[in-house]
């Protein structure tokens, strides 16, 4: 009996954890060929409308995304994320705004997918917070094809080797589609950041000694690969004022 109290206790405290977990859900759109002014001037109107900051769902945020699989196409977000246990909560639309939608929004757009994301601390040398007010990131994506528990341990340590440099990322996971994980580094003082040179392998040497950036690459060369990477522009036009 005092077993199975024991195994009920800890599936609470996970289902628990879980639920309290950071999650962000981020849509990607790709305009009709000849339809971005109308769409962005369509866009701009419903977010004034149904989605200021001080609605219910905190607003939300649009980036123009360069280069990678997503070229030329509006990444939208939501301001503030929210955890598991809140999305369980009821919110309902504002009146009018799906038939908004439908009428001035959808007919200029060609595709639209999304993804849940899950802000990972753990992994994180950057709050969620600090990139509020940033409004340039570059983002890697990268896919896992052999999540193992050395290569958890070894993603903790890149934390410390980001922080040394002076890198502020922070790291997400998809809670939906593939087992693929973000890098979404901040460019507080914008592109010029990525004009310097950092170097990864002696910054980690000097932290795990001599040989270790070799020896724990070659385990993260079987634990995942990286499959985009993109520029993100904050698109103050497309955000809720």
């Amino acid at each position: 009996m005092k077993k199975h109290l024991l195994i009920l206790s800890l599936l609470f405290i996970s289902a628990n954890l879980f639920a309290q977990k950071m999650t962000i859900r981020v849509w990607f759109t790709q305009t009709k060929m000849g339809h971005g002014i109308a769409y962005d001037d369509a866009m701009e109107k419903f977010r004034a409308k149904y989605q200021p900051p001080a609605s219910n769902n905190d607003g939300t945020v649009a980036f123009n995304v360069m280069g990678g699989k997503q070229d030329g196409n509006i990444m939208d977000m939501n301001v503030n994320p929210k955890s598991f246990a809140e999305r369980d909560a009821v919110n309902d639309m504002p009146e009018g705004m799906r038939e908004s939608w439908g009428l001035n929004i959808a007919p200029h757009i060609e595709s639209r997918h999304s993804e849940m994301l899950v802000y990972q601390p753990d992994y994180s040398s950057s709050k969620y917070e600090d990139g509020k007010d940033v409004e340039k990131f570059n983002m890697v994506e990268y896919t896992i094809i052999n999540r193992s528990k050395a290569g958890d341990e070894i993603r903790k340590r890149f934390v410390k080797m980001r922080e040394k440099l002076g890198l502020k990322t922070a790291v997400f996971s998809t809670a939906t589609g593939e087992d693929k994980v973000y890098h979404s580094r901040r460019l507080t003082n914008g592109w010029k950041e990525l004009d310097e040179n950092y170097d990864n392998e002696t910054t980690y040497d000097e932290l795990y000694g001599k040989g270790a950036w070799a020896k724990d690459m070659a385990i993260m060369s079987t634990y995942w690969k990286v499959t985009d990477r993109f520029m993100l522009t904050k698109n103050k036009k497309l955000s809720s004022k």
